[in-house]
């Protein structure tokens, strides 16, 4: 078996959505070979970029076989079945610490429901999963001729005399929707392409919002990339490759990479692992088997990875500097949370400013 088979049975890194340069360490030398291919086709074709909405809080809404109406959020999923505004209410004010913002929140929730059950298809079975970009009890402004909403750490600005911004202008609540389950409880969903039945007057329901700015990438960059990853495609997969012990290196990367953005370390990417190493919750047995290893095969995925982030946040603010009807600002500056292609499953996040807690 050759060590890119080997890599794709054992690694097991990142999520269903892979941020661009994870690639690197999640399918080796393919993997990166791979990130700039989709890099020199969206530098020709970003018609399947789309924006990453970043919405709070995640709610799951739909219809059991009978038609009865269910809503719940993340924490009830699979949980809690409310069906009724009182229900969902209860089931908010008996989890958490009893914080002081839990009765607002409860009630916020409830009228939430009741807008939800008023509007969804009588007709739907199964479950929409999505994220609330606004709603009553904290609605979009108006100001300078676009609707304004800030449901999390992003604000979106969406130019009122637009399509959508008229669509937002008549409703109470906006949600960008990601999945559909059959039943509930499930974990897996598919993607949801057309909302179009799941919105009404009152209720906009935003699937893939695509970008209408095509990026330019430079296609020498991405040409060293490609030779980058061929000449150290042995090293970088031989690295990778699990060994007694150490069955997911893929992994600790992956951790590594997610602790050094959340501590705005990314300018220390190449050099500081070892120093990272020592005082992560990796084995002792694991850092001593790392630490004793060759370490050029590392040296190549992590130079590997911040090439291919290079040029991501090049094209990233192209398309956060473009003129569009929806744009976003992350504390004043522009640029929201990023975004996803679709076809490859990938996340094109900035994550020099874009900091998640972990």
């Amino acid at each position: 078996m050759r060590a890119h088979e080997i890599l794709t049975e054992a690694a097991k890194v990142g999520r269903e959505y892979q941020h661009l340069e994870d690639l690197v360490f999640a399918e080796g030398s393919a993997g990166a070979l791979r990130a700039a291919t989709i890099l020199q086709r969206l530098g020709q074709d970003s018609n399947d970029v789309a924006i990453k909405w970043d919405g709070n809080p995640t709610i799951y809404w739909g219809r059991e076989p009978d038609g009865t109406f269910v809503l719940t959020g993340k924490n009830g999923w699979g949980k809690n079945k409310s069906t009724s505004s009182d229900d969902l209410k209860s089931f908010v004010m008996s989890t958490g610490k009893g914080e002081d913002w839990r009765t607002e929140f409860a009630n916020n929730m409830g009228d939430v429901f009741s807008l939800m059950e008023r509007n969804t298809p009588d007709d739907l079975r199964g479950y929409v999963y999505g994220d609330l970009l606004y709603s009553p009890s904290k609605p979009f402004a108006e100001k300078d001729g676009a609707y304004h909403f800030e449901p999390n750490s992003v604000m979106y600005s969406v130019v009122s005399s637009s399509d959508l911004g008229r669509r937002i202008g008549a409703s109470q609540i906006g949600i960008a929707a990601h999945s559909y389950y059959d039943d509930f409880g499930s974990k897996s969903g598919t993607s949801i392409k057309d909302t179009n039945r799941l919105n009404t007057n009152d209720v906009v329901v935003l699937g893939q919002t695509y970008v209408p700015h095509q990026a330019k990438v430079d296609t020498s960059q991405v040409q060293e990339i490609m030779a980058n990853a061929k000449s150290n495609a042995q090293l970088i997969d031989g690295w990778l490759t699990p060994e007694q012990g150490l069955s997911n290196k893929g992994g600790i990367i992956y951790t590594y990479v997610n602790q050094m953005v959340k501590q705005g370390k990314l300018n220390q990417l190449q050099t500081g692992f070892y120093d990272w190493l020592k005082t992560s919750k990796v084995s002792q047995g694991q850092q001593a088997k790392l630490m004793a290893g060759d370490d050029k095969g590392l040296s190549a995925i992590l130079g590997l990875v911040v090439q291919i982030m290079t040029i991501k946040n090049n094209l990233i603010d192209q398309l956060d500097s473009a003129q569009a009807d929806v744009t976003a600002n992350t504390k004043g500056q522009p640029g929201g949370e990023g975004y996803v292609v679709g076809r490859d499953k990938i996340k094109l996040v900035p994550r020099h400013r874009w900091t998640p807690n972990l």
